[in-house]
């Protein structure tokens, strides 16, 4: 439904591994954060807002130019004169527009005022609300990859060796049964845990590269 498509969506990687991602650090900016961009937008508009009513209040200056066609006969200084189309009258208007009472204007223009302090207030909330979370990914990132990489160096290795041994152990008699089940077990919950830790860390590189700005 999203995708507005009626085939069946299948992943182009048919096995879970690590993505390729740089090891971060504080440094890296969230600026390009959509949100972010459009919070701040919203206190752009507002500072228009504020500008407009206060222009509300200021005298307003009419220019204005007319040219017309009067057809027949016009009395100009006591004299009848016919007057065809080829004649045209043309002129100037000129006026100023002061408000007389301002208290409406000056009204709106508290309430912008208002309104941007709020927008302001949500902007360096939500800046804040994502340099926080940034810095908790950043955590989660060092973690799961400090984890990813023990269980790739040390642990699937020693489980791999583990069920190997096993296999072998139970094929010449060494090992009942119950035993070797228990082996396996124990492997292939490292593997398990393995694959969570993997899973964990792509999640927070996704996660990192959205508040970066880099997916949207």
């Amino acid at each position: 439904v999203l995708l507005n498509i009626k085939t069946m969506v299948v992943p182009e990687e048919k096995i879970l591994k690590r993505i390729d991602f740089p090891f971060l650090t504080d440094s890296v900016s969230t600026a390009e954060n959509p949100s972010l961009g459009y919070i701040k937008q919203q206190v752009e508009v507002s500072i228009f807002e504020k500008k407009l009513e206060r222009n509300q209040m200021l005298p307003d200056l009419n220019l204005g130019y007319f040219s017309q066609t009067i057809i027949g006969a016009q009395d100009v200084k006591g004299v009848s004169r016919d007057f065809g189309q080829g004649f045209r009258f043309t002129g100037i208007q000129m006026g100023i527009s002061v408000p007389l009472w301002i208290v409406p204007f000056s009204a709106r223009s508290n309430a912008a005022k208002i309104r941007e302090a709020i927008a302001r207030t949500n902007a360096e909330y939500y800046k804040n609300s994502l340099a926080g979370n940034f810095s908790s990914l950043l955590d989660e990132f060092r973690k799961y990859s400090s984890s990813v990489h023990y269980y790739e160096a040390q642990a699937v290795p020693e489980a791999e060796m583990i069920i190997k041994q096993s296999a072998l152990s139970y094929k010449a008699g060494a090992l009942d049964y119950l035993d070797y089940v228990m082996s396996l077990n124990r492997a292939l919950t490292i593997k398990q845990n393995y694959l969570d830790a993997l899973n964990n860390c792509n999640q927070t590189i996704i996660s990192i590269e959205y508040i970066t700005g880099k997916i949207f």
